[in-house]
């Protein structure tokens, strides 16, 4: 079996392309189509060809003749600030580079190919109804979330229309090993441990109060649900979405101090207002994901920011 990862050395991508290759998956011929615009070129793994360009203008000769069984779409520039800035850009890179890979996959693919689009938590926008289940109705709030749910909107009307078999997770804060300060997935996390541990010099800061809370989810939870879609074979997908996260919220000041306590260090944070196009709180419902793809995340919030810093602390690569 094949499969291509967009994104493949991303945060993401490159925690899936390890897990891929590591859980018995070396048998699957495994592709990485990845742009550099935020991925790391050394996050590589043995047995996976690397196509280093834009997904644009490669996936129609990658479609037509790799084949794949499925493509885990992973490619995106999933900021919310630098989306408000640049919007026609982002636009760009998170929505138009996705109907390319529809389009390639209806035109050029032989045999069954399943898309799993990363899809995001931002689509939800600011709601009231905690925890949020899929069945919610979007209220983008940003470029970046509404370039998300219509991404969700093109998968769904290609499975509808051409018979595509696409799924859509949607994602909530992601955190855990491999995610680089100042990255696309760079959470309040990754900028305090940068500071703790790499640079002390950075001034680590807060935006708004500390009270927001996140529905903060480690990045093994998300490689789980992409590889249960992957081999998920009781009927293709038609655009279904699903929640990934861990089902629990932790306020930016819980995290604060569980920083402390974790580095043995105090967080000087210079305090800033609130971020346009954030959201208050986010908590996500995760009862279809569990009982539809057998989705079972690791909650231990507290081992998972103990493994985060200790990666920061040793293993943090600045160039």
């Amino acid at each position: 079996m094949k499969a291509i990862v967009s994104g493949g050395c991303g945060f993401i991508g490159f925690n899936l392309c390890q897990t891929l290759m590591k859980n018995n998956w070396s048998q699957w011929t495994v592709c990485v189509v990845e742009d550099l615009s935020s991925g790391k070129k050394w996050n590589q793994v043995d047995g996976i060809k690397y196509y280093f360009q834009p997904l644009e203008s490669i996936i129609d000769e990658l479609v037509q003749n790799f084949q794949p069984d499925v493509i885990f779409h992973l490619a995106a520039v999933p900021r919310v600030t630098y989306s408000v800035e640049h919007p026609y850009e982002t636009t760009q890179s998170n929505l138009i580079s996705t109907l390319k890979l529809l389009e390639a996959v209806r035109k050029y693919k032989k045999h069954h190919t399943r898309i799993i689009f990363s899809s995001s938590s931002s689509v939800y926008g600011e709601t009231k109804i905690l925890p949020t289940s899929t069945s919610s109705s979007p209220n983008p709030q940003s470029p970046y979330a509404l370039q998300k749910w219509q991404g969700e909107q093109w998968c769904k009307l290609y499975s509808q229309l051409y018979g595509l078999d696409t799924v859509c997770l949607r994602y909530f804060n992601i955190i855990g090993k491999h995610s680089y300060y100042g990255g696309p997935y760079s959470t309040v996390l990754s900028a305090w441990l940068y500071s703790l541990f790499i640079d002390p010099e950075q001034q680590p800061f807060l935006e708004g109060d500390g009270t927001q809370t996140r529905d903060f989810c480690g990045v093994e939870n998300v490689v789980q649900a992409n590889i249960l879609a992957a081999l998920y074979e009781h009927d293709k997908f038609q655009g279904e979405i699903f929640n990934i996260a861990q089902g629990q919220s932790h306020s930016l000041l819980e995290c604060k101090d569980l920083l402390e306590k974790v580095s043995g260090k105090k967080l000087e944070l210079e305090q800033r207002p609130a971020r346009r196009g954030d959201v208050k709180h986010t908590l996500a419902d995760i009862k279809s994901s569990k009982s539809i793809l057998g989705y079972s995340p690791n909650t231990n919030f507290e081992t998972q920011v103990t493994e985060m810093a200790n990666w920061f602390k040793n293993e943090y690569r600045s160039n």
